[in-house]
């Protein structure tokens, strides 16, 4: 039976676009359909925006530490209405250079909500109203901002991250519920433009999924910028009280709630995996806590159609569901090829900046997994006392038995761009020996990484 493109696509964010061009490269006859702008969550509400709203903040937190620096700097002000406006001009033009490569690509992009009708099938609602079928299909929907059952979630001045990036005015007073990247990074943006910002966390950690020592040092760094942060704080409601919101909650070992007021409060507990109205179970897709559940090769287990991105869960990060996407069309060509997800770096972008990758110590010892760690602050290094950025320390963890790198946990300056070096260790199973006959420049950041690696090995140099 013939089709009328090889490879119909459904969402159009880092995981449809990015499968969309793959396959596209392939020689494919490839259609992308998407009902909002090209870029998904990330472009236009998520990684993007936020990056940029968080370098206005660094901006003129330097220009008022521009003393320390033997620099004069009178006035030092903000206008929030150009930096929600800078914020917008940087979505439109990478959302511009999205737009771009579908045309270089030729890519079909159908305007409008897609969903899943048969096998090869998927009808188009809206601006390019269609059927069409395709020979294979990937499921790239994406995710949502979660929305607890909280009694009050629904009223006003309570916001997600979609609403909140588009506030005019920063609120003097927030509560964030979440102490993830989403919570911490609104948390650290308002905080430096002057809001009074409390976070509420139900679990024992900031960042629950990251390395305890690196969660205790964020939460002490974000203590000493004024930000309330607490811990072990189950949020029961959201009411109002005297003109503003109430926010009750009950943390972990007392006896009674307790209570803190806001302008405004955003409900930062995550994201949730986007199925609604997508045909997905009329079709006998598998769904399970939400997601749609694949094999190691992404594959749904119905006809020659894939899922990628958000909408499988796991780590929802726009790079992991890039990676999946390259892996989804090497398998409709012809590949057997499965995701591996043992390397997948994460990343905040607050200050100090926290970034990870593959297992913390404590993951290992789940694991039964015998470590050595090694650990370096960036306190001494000559690079971090020069640009004025001490905080923070870089951790390795590798296998005693043959010192093969498992994981590495870094907070401090610049760490989301280093990152990628220790990523590269993990995922080729480099050992930590490798790593430290690698030559690091000096003086710079890097230098941390180094010294960490040879603390694991216990010879450090400058420790």
């Amino acid at each position: 039976m013939g089709y009328e493109f090889d490879v119909a696509i459904l969402g159009g964010g880092p995981g449809g676009y990015v499968a969309a061009i793959k396959a596209a490269q392939r020689g494919l006859k490839t259609a992308l359909i998407e009902k909002g702008s090209l870029g998904g969550t990330c472009l236009n509400v998520g990684c993007i925006p936020t990056k940029a709203l968080l370098a206005s903040a660094a901006a003129y937190t330097s220009a008022k530490a521009a003393r320390d620096f033997g620099v004069t700097v009178e006035g030092v002000a903000f206008d929030f209405a150009k930096i929600m406006a800078r914020k917008a001009r940087i979505v439109k033009q990478l959302r511009g250079g999205v737009e771009y490569l579908m045309k270089k690509n030729a890519v079909t992009v159908l305007a409008g909500a897609g969903t899943l009708t048969g096998a090869h099938s998927l009808g188009v609602a809206g601006e390019a109203e269609r059927d069409i079928t395709a020979g294979a299909i990937i499921l790239a929907s994406g995710s949502v901002p979660a929305r607890p059952p909280i009694p009050g979630i629904a009223g006003a001045n309570v916001v997600t991250s979609d609403e909140i990036l588009f506030w005019d005015a920063v609120p003097p007073t927030l509560a964030v519920i979440g102490a993830g990247a989403i919570g911490l990074e609104f948390a650290y943006f308002f905080n430096a433009l002057g809001s009074t910002v409390t976070v509420l966390e139900a679990l024992p950690q900031v960042l629950p999924a990251e390395d305890a020592q690196l969660a205790a040092e964020l939460a002490t760094s974000l203590t000493r910028q004024g930000i309330a942060v607490q811990t072990g704080a189950t949020v029961l409601e959201i009411g109002d009280a005297d003109g503003k919101k109430s926010v009750r909650f009950q943390p972990a070992g007392a006896e009674e709630a307790q209570r803190v007021s806001a302008d405004v409060v955003l409900v930062a507990t995550g994201r949730w995996p986007y199925t609604h109205g997508c045909g997905y179970e009329a079709q006998g897709i598998p769904i399970a806590h939400r997601a749609v559940t694949v094999d190691a090769y992404l594959h749904t287990g119905v006809a020659q159609i894939y899922a990628i991105g958000d909408l499988i869960g796991g780590m929802l990060l726009a790079h992991k569901a890039s990676a999946e996407a390259a892996v989804a069309v090497d398998n409709i060509t012809g590949a057997r090829r499965a995701m591996h997800y043992h390397a997948i770096p994460t990343a905040l972008y607050c200050c100090p900046e926290v970034a990870s990758v593959g297992l913390s110590e404590a993951a290992a010892a789940e694991q039964g997994i015998e470590v050595a760690t090694g650990s370096f602050p960036f306190r001494p290094l000559g690079k971090a006392l020069a640009i004025g950025e001490r905080e923070g320390f870089v951790k390795v963890v590798s296998r005693k038995t043959d010192g093969v790198m498992l994981g590495v946990q870094a907070i401090g300056p610049h760490v989301t761009d280093m990152i990628a070096a220790a990523t590269m260790a993990v995922q080729h199973g480099l050992t930590a020996e490798q790593y430290a006959r690698t030559i690091h420049p000096h003086p710079t950041l890097s230098e941390c990484f180094h010294e960490a690696i040879e603390a694991a090995l216990g010879h450090p140099v400058h420790m």
